[in-house]
Formats: structure tokens, C-alpha cells, sequence
């Protein structure tokens, strides 16, 4: 029974997942923290703002609305607020956010009506598919209790059968048996009875035609007995002899058994159309997208930066790429100019970097840098050194490259509760020190995570001898 609902549920049209402009919005609501360094957060918008054109251009408006909401509120709301707007180095930026800002309202002016009648159009196919799922369920429960009544008739039917066939006699007819009670007939002459049907057996065609009756010795019927006063001595005889061939069947002793109780039949399954609907949001809404990485990265990466591995000094790399239908790939490896040591690595001259990117139209991805001369893990160092790349992009990763160790590298991320939120809080001065929770603050993100390697073509472009 389940699994005729389930399959004509199946059998529906599927519905894609719409939401409202007012759910829209509040997913796009943004935080500021004062702490975290202005230039961060003008990286995320700049993320924000690309991302928005790419839906935008893949007629994908629901996510380019919600992208385009979050770069106004962070951009006009929440920028403005920051104690680091006002330092004259980040004007020219902040001009730059402006300006898109304004050209995000009117996309979002252009994408209100159509969210809008599609939502609506939304609701309606919902409604028609949710009758649809109800009448399939319905056709299906009475299609079951159909078979269950049929199957329930025909059970019944069997037992039945099988009941009279064990009421049937087992052993050959006989006259003297029959004839067993009847009121006048004598027990003493059954023998005469048994003699005679032996000699109709043995002589089954053989007729007398003599008509001296005293020549007959041996009575047809045993002696019978008849009232002295027989009111009608023609009339039948108040009980019938059985003939030969066509024994009668003694009424039953007992009734049937009762007819068995007919099986009680499954409710069918409750709708699951929400399942059904939840399937199609896009990867965007579901949580992060998936992050695909050239296969060679890290061979090419140590092989690059081996110099400085045998000084044991640290190297760090930017992860940049693009966005297409819902994943991101790396396409880039960037170099940038730095300043290192056998425990740190810092990036220089990051306006020369972000030109570049800007250039390129190159989303930064997150990072690699090499540990020389420790394991594989994420130090303090590294966690507030990501902090700053998953701010921009929920998606963001670290590798870190470990060559002298067994394990020569690992891709992670900072939880999301409560690492990020940690690191974000943490106002230690200290280069290195601990976190509360420390076990908890980062992950794996390859392992079942949402990093996958393939065979891709990886550019490297190095920028510290320009």
C-alpha cells in the first residue's frame, strides 16, 4: 500500500522551490563588527556585487535579487557605521561600493514585479500539484482495498472449499449403514443386506423371469415390520432409502469457522510534497556550493615555492577563481608579493593583487601556504588569517602543505557555528595563542565536505618579481 502512493507521488510533476521577496530579504540581512578590518568587509561587497552579475547573466533572479539585497544592505546600511569609513585611504573604495550600490537598486527595482508574478505562479502550480498528489493518493487507496477485498473473498472461498471437501465420506456406500436406525428394520438381517448387494455385484445383468415366487429362498429386504393399522398403505414411507451412487451428505456438525477478520489496510502515507518542493532549492540556499579544485594544485604549489621550503621559510598562495551555475572552481593560483618566516607568511602591496583580480574578473577562493617545519594544522596565525577569507565567502578554504610529515597536506574551514564566531570575537594580542573550544573551531572540508579535485587546467600567475 505505501509503495502505491509512494510511486504515484513520484509520477507528479515536480515543483521548483520559490520563495518571496519577503523571505528573499531576510536572508539577506547583514551584521557589521566594528573589530573586523574595513577592508574585509569592502572585499565581501566587491564578492557580493560579481556574484549578483553572474546570476544575473544565468536568468537565475531569485539569487540575484537576494545577492543584490545583502550588497545594499552591507554597502548603504552597514558600511557607513564602520569607525574605519572615514580614513581617507579607503574613500576611493567606498566611492567604487557606492556607485554599485546604485546600480544594484535598480536591478532590484527591474526584479521585484518578476519575483513577484512568479511567486504567485509559484503558489498556483503548488496548489494544482498538492490536488493532483491527493487525488493520485485517493485512486491508490481505493485501488488497495480493492485487492484487499478481493484478496480477502477469494481466501474465504479456499477455507470454504477446503472445509466441505473434509466433510465428505471416506469409505464406499453401503445400504445396511444406511439404513442404521430406521425405525422397523431389524439389526439381526443386516447380513442378508450385505449378501444380497454381493450377489447384484457379482451378477450385475442377470434377470429372473420365473413365475413360481415361492422359488425365491432369499428375501429381497430384510423382514419389515409394518403398523397393524396403516391408515394409507400407499403413500411413501415416512423416511427415503438412500439409492446406491447418490449418498446424501449429513448436515454438518458444527457451522464453518467464522470468516477471519479482514486485514486492516494501511493509511496512505501522508503528502510529502514539502520533501519534494525542498529538492530544488538551489545549491545557494541549501548551504554552501561546492568548490572544485585542480588536481595538480599542490604538486605545482611545493614545486613552486620549494626554495623556500629548503630555508624553511613559509609561502602562501591566493585561490582564485569563477562562479558558474551554482559552483565555484578554482582557476588561478596567485602568488603575490610577501614577507615570510619559518612560522608566518604575510601579504604585501594587496592593492597590486586586487587589480589584478579585478583585471581578470577572479573571485578569491581562499588560500595555500606551506608549514616548512611543523605538521599539518591550523594555527592561531592560520585560523584569524582565514577568518578573513570565510567573512568574504562562506565557502572559502585553506590548504595547508606540510611536506616534511606523512600527512603532506589538509583542506579546511573554520566551523560555522561556533569557530567562526570565535575567531571573530577573539581580541588576544598575541601572535599565537589559544581559543576556548580549541577542538572545534576548524574542519575538515574535503572529507564529506564541500571541496571536490578534478583533472582541471590550474593557471599560475606569480607576482612577486613584477
Amino acid at each position: 500500500m505505501h509503495r502505491t502512493v509512494a510511486s504515484a507521488s513520484r509520477q507528479q510533476p515536480r515543483i521548483e522551490r520559490c520563495l518571496s521577496r519577503q523571505e528573499l530579504n531576510d536572508r539577506a540581512v547583514v551584521t557589521l563588527d566594528e573589530h573586523t578590518p574595513i577592508r574585509y568587509y569592502i572585499r565581501s561587497a566587491d564578492l557580493l556585487f560579481n556574484q549578483a552579475k553572474i546570476y544575473r547573466l544565468e536568468e537565475d533572479n531569485q539569487t540575484s535579487y537576494q545577492l543584490y539585497m545583502r550588497y545594499c544592505n552591507l554597502v548603504i546600511g552597514q558600511l557607513p557605521k564602520h569607525p574605519e569609513s572615514k580614513y581617507p585611504e579607503h574613500k576611493s573604495a567606498l566611492i567604487r561600493l557606492k556607485n554599485n550600490g546604485l546600480l544594484a537598486m535598480n536591478e532590484i527595482e527591474r526584479l521585484r514585479p518578476i519575483l513577484d508574478r512568479r511567486y504567485e505562479e509559484y503558489k498556483e502550480r503548488l496548489r494544482q500539484y498538492r490536488e493532483q498528489q491527493e487525488a493520485a493518493e485517493r485512486a491508490a487507496s481505493k485501488r488497495a482495498q480493492e485487492e484487499a477485498d478481493e484478496q480477502a473473498a477469494l481466501k474465504l472461498a479456499r477455507r470454504e472449499e477446503e472445509y466441505w471437501a473434509s466433510q465428505m465420506p471416506q469409505q464406499e456406500w453401503s445400504l445396511a449403514k444406511a439404513l442404521e436406525g430406521v425405525p422397523g428394520v431389524k439389526a439381526s438381517n443386516s447380513s442378508s443386506v450385505h449378501q444380497h448387494q454381493h450377489h447384484a455385484h457379482q451378477h450385475p445383468h442377470q434377470h429372473h423371469h420365473h413365475h413360481h415366487h415361492s422359488s425365491l429362498q432369499t428375501p429381497l429386504l430384510p423382514d419389515v415390520q409394518y403398523p397393524q393399522h396403516m391408515p394409507h398403505p400407499l403413500n411413501a414411507p415416512a423416511y427415503a432409502i438412500p439409492q446406491p451412487g447418490v449418498a446424501k451428505v449429513a448436515p454438518p456438525k458444527a457451522l464453518p469457522p467464522p470468516l477471519p477478520k479482514k486485514p486492516d489496510i494501511p493509511k496512505a502515507a501522508p503528502a510529502v510534497s514539502h520533501r519534494l518542493l525542498d529538492e530544488d532549492i538551489p545549491a545557494y540556499e541549501e548551504g554552501l556550493r561546492t568548490l572544485i579544485v585542480p588536481i595538480r594544485l599542490l604538486d605545482r604549489f611545493l614545486n613552486l615555492v620549494r626554495p623556500n621550503t629548503v630555508k624553511n621559510l613559509e609561502t602562501c598562495g591566493i585561490l582564485a577563481g569563477t562562479l558558474a551555475r551554482n559552483k565555484f572552481t578554482v582557476t588561478t593560483l596567485i602568488i603575490p608579493k610577501q614577507t615570510a618566516t619559518s612560522d608566518t607568511c604575510s601579504t604585501t602591496n594587496e592593492d597590486e593583487l586586487f587589480e589584478f583580480q579585478m583585471e581578470r574578473d577572479l573571485m578569491t577562493l581562499g588560500w595555500i601556504h606551506t608549514h616548512p617545519t611543523q605538521t599539518c594544522f591550523m594555527s592561531s596565525v592560520d585560523l584569524h588569517t582565514h577568518c578573513s577569507y570565510q567573512l568574504m565567502l562562506p565557502e572559502a578554504i585553506a590548504i595547508v602543505c606540510a611536506p616534511k610529515h606523512e600527512k603532506d597536506y589538509g583542506v579546511f574551514r573554520l566551523t560555522d557555528p561556533p569557530g567562526l564566531q570565535v575567531i571573530t570575537n577573539c581580541r588576544e594580542k598575541a601572535l599565537f595563542h589559544q581559543h576556548p573550544g580549541q577542538d572545534n573551531i576548524y574542519m575538515d572540508a574535503a572529507d564529506q565536505g564541500h571541496v571536490a579535485f578534478k583533472d582541471l587546467e590550474l593557471e599560475i600567475v606569480d607576482l612577486r618579481n613584477k
